[in-house]
């Protein structure tokens, strides 16, 4: 296995860790995990060449970046909205976002669409964290950032490429942001 299929892998264990775990807590935040954790798992048999389907790949990263992720920002800002605590909500917020990400980035061919979405997701999780001193969802969100910066400027080290430090650090954020759903109360959906 490549370190392109070992760091999508690895977001994928997170993400899903989220979903099965302390993901439940909060609907926003299991459904987020699982867009992020289907896109990587997809990513993770594209680049070892088992199931290579890069279309397939590139449209599921971009519902990640412009649902999942939105949507983990909002349950990080507002934890006790209905979008966060209720089931149907978090997935009519999905679906709008969605169609949202199909006309603006596939249909309109805006390519920077989810790469927007994604970076403003993650400087509001980490300014919102900052402001309230949340020290996991603002570890959380200084990695995406960090994550998507490294992505964008097409940093390298040694054998990691720009989108083996995307993934680690998304991986580094899934963590932290279980451990920060893992201390919510745990509500009815």
């Amino acid at each position: 296995m490549n370190w392109q299929a070992g760091g999508d892998g690895l977001l994928a264990l997170a993400a899903f860790w989220v979903v099965l775990g302390p993901g439940r807590r909060l609907p926003a935040v299991q459904l987020a995990s699982l867009l992020l954790g289907s896109a990587a798992v997809l990513g993770t048999l594209r680049f070892s060449g088992v199931l290579p389907l890069p279309q397939l790949h590139q449209f599921v990263s971009l519902l990640g970046a412009g649902v999942g992720l939105p949507l983990l920002a909002l349950a990080l800002v507002k934890p006790g909205s209905v979008v966060a605590t209720q089931r149907r909500y978090a997935w009519v917020f999905a679906v709008v976002a969605a169609v949202l990400c199909v006309l603006i980035g596939v249909v309109a061919g805006v390519k920077l669409w989810g790469s927007v979405c994604a970076f403003a997701s993650a400087l509001t999780i980490a300014a919102v964290a900052a402001r309230r001193r949340d020290l996991l969802a603002l570890g959380a969100g200084i990695c995406m950032v960090l994550a998507f910066a490294t992505f964008a400027a097409q940093l390298s080290a040694g054998p990691l490429r720009p989108g083996e430090f995307l993934h680690i650090g998304l991986a580094l954020a899934m963590l932290l942001l279980g451990r920060w759903a893992a201390a919510r109360p745990r509500l009815s959906s």
